[in-house]
């Protein structure tokens, strides 16, 4: 139970109702970050609109994002967005033994080149920040990734630890 009142998405009404029930027609469940920054007007709005933003972005797709968040959330041991996040792969068509390999080896999950190049940037990024180097940053804009693009990207990783963070604060 969270040490703080959290709108539940039976309880909901106006705008949180209305995100919510996307959500659950898109996932099957309200993701407890959502929950958890419901408490807070200002920063529901906010992430609704960081989820907005990520939903269309240019170039980093859906399933790019969940692989993102499910091995960054798995880094920091983040169960609750790596359990959302694997079960979003599972909706996806992906079975458990094809996620089980993707998580002992990233390049499992068969993305494009340039796609693979930016998720395990990101992974190097969120495990050791400090090996980050302009060489791997030249790498990425060969691939065609904008510095946007790529700081994007590790913010969706970062996330994963700053979520963690919270929840386990507030002990949802």
């Amino acid at each position: 139970m969270s040490l703080l009142k959290t709108i539940k998405p039976g309880e909901a009404t106006g705008d949180v109702k209305s995100v919510y029930t996307e959500m659950i027609e898109r996932t099957g469940q309200v993701p407890k970050p959502v929950e958890l920054a419901s408490v807070s007007p200002f920063f529901f709005q906010t992430l609704i609109k960081t989820i907005a933003y990520y939903s269309g972005h240019p170039n980093l797709n859906f399933p790019l994002l969940v692989l993102i968040r499910m091995l960054s959330s798995k880094t920091c041991s983040n169960t609750i967005c790596f359990n959302f996040n694997r079960q979003v792969l599972k909706k996806q068509g992906l079975n458990d033994a094809e996620i089980d390999k993707i998580l002992k080896d990233p390049k499992a999950a068969e993305l494009s080149e340039k796609d693979e190049a930016i998720l395990l940037f990101v992974l190097k990024a969120v495990n050791d920040p400090d090996i980050v180097d302009q060489n791997d940053i030249n790498e990425l804009h060969n691939f065609g990734w904008s510095d946007a693009d790529i700081y994007d990207a590790v913010t969706t990783g970062v996330n994963m630890f700053a979520l963690n963070k919270m929840m386990r604060i507030f002990k949802m």
